[in-house]
């Protein structure tokens, strides 16, 4: 009964146990993280159930209440910015250069319990060129003339996690638009502002970054833990590549190949393909072609291939 039940497999809750965001910006001369944070906190969707406006597409309808969650976290950054000037300096130059292209890189780090081997799953957005700020925008807050720009379409609100690690954003309107600012102080820091979370409510108040995912069951037990780690198209591949190469090896050339196994005696016909290979040697074709035929009429008539293996 044990072994049975540690192979069939049976799907269980894999919700998100720890979740943390990263803004960067990156051009040719590297990249920059410019806000950062760990305080997120992950709340249940079973508990949201009376906040009319989390879903009110219907995007989440095809999936069970267990399994999605609302992920909010702190506007403010949980680290200081600590960028030397020299390095900050050199950094808004590759900006300004006309023939260097400024991307923004939108992070989730989200941590489960399974699959084993593929706890850290991250969904990392290239903005659209676009969605972009203007370079100038940008090397105004980083050169301490203005406070914040603007980030349109910074990451998909809506995505799921699939029980194999995969990232899939659902294919909607539905992006996140946030302003980023710099803090002016002893120390400096950054904030993240959703701009349109307040439309989506749940979170409290808190307009930092904010996500609903749908973090899918995954199967347990000893098969479930193989298809979790190579999903069941990888291991529908892999079993169908050993299987195929298994065949070859042992079909390979048959129509080459002339069975003797099970036979009493074989030496007539061994002495039979001898003197083909050796007419052939020669260059005696006829000799060779009459020998051949033999040899076919042999195995096509049981009453002759009894005849020529017959034990003396």
């Amino acid at each position: 009964m044990q072994m049975y039940s540690s192979g069939n497999p049976t799907n269980i809750a894999n919700p998100i146990k720890d979740a943390s965001v990263q803004l960067d910006i990156k051009t040719a001369g590297g990249r920059l993280t410019l806000f950062q944070t760990t305080l997120c906190e992950k709340i249940s969707w079973d508990t949201l159930n009376k906040v009319a406006n989390l879903d009110p597409h219907g995007y989440l309808a095809l999936y069970d209440k267990s399994d999605i969650q609302l992920i909010c976290c702190q506007p403010d950054a949980s680290t200081s910015w600590l960028v030397p000037d020299v390095v900050l300096n050199r950094f808004i130059l590759s900006i300004d250069n006309m023939d260097t292209r400024m991307d923004i890189i939108f992070t989730w780090a989200l941590s489960r319990d399974r699959p084993k081997g593929k706890e850290l799953v991250k969904y990392e957005n290239t903005v659209d060129p676009l969605f972009l700020p203007d370079p100038s925008e940008v090397v105004q807050v980083l050169n301490g003339s203005s406070n914040s720009f603007r980030i349109n379409n910074t990451y998909a609100r809506y995505f799921r996690v699939t029980g194999s690690g995969d990232v899939r954003p659902f294919e909607t309107e539905e992006t996140v638009v946030a302003d980023l600012v710099i803090h002016r102080g002893s120390p400096e820091w950054w904030s993240f502002h959703d701009i349109s979370s307040l439309d989506v409510n749940g979170c409290g108040g808190l307009a930092g970054p904010m996500a609903i995912i749908v973090s899918e069951e995954t199967p347990q037990g000893l098969l479930g833990d193989t298809l979790s780690k190579f999903s069941i198209w990888g291991l529908y591949i892999t079993f169908v590549l050993a299987v195929g190469r298994f065949i070859r090896l042992q079909c390979s050339d048959l129509r080459m190949r002339i069975p003797y196994e099970n036979l009493p005696s074989c030496d007539r016909l061994i002495a039979i393909c001898e003197d083909i290979y050796a007419a052939r040697a020669e260059g005696e074709l006829g000799i060779e072609e009459v020998l051949y035929w033999t040899l076919i009429k042999i195995y096509r008539s049981p009453h002759m291939l009894l005849e020529y293996t017959k034990i003396d």
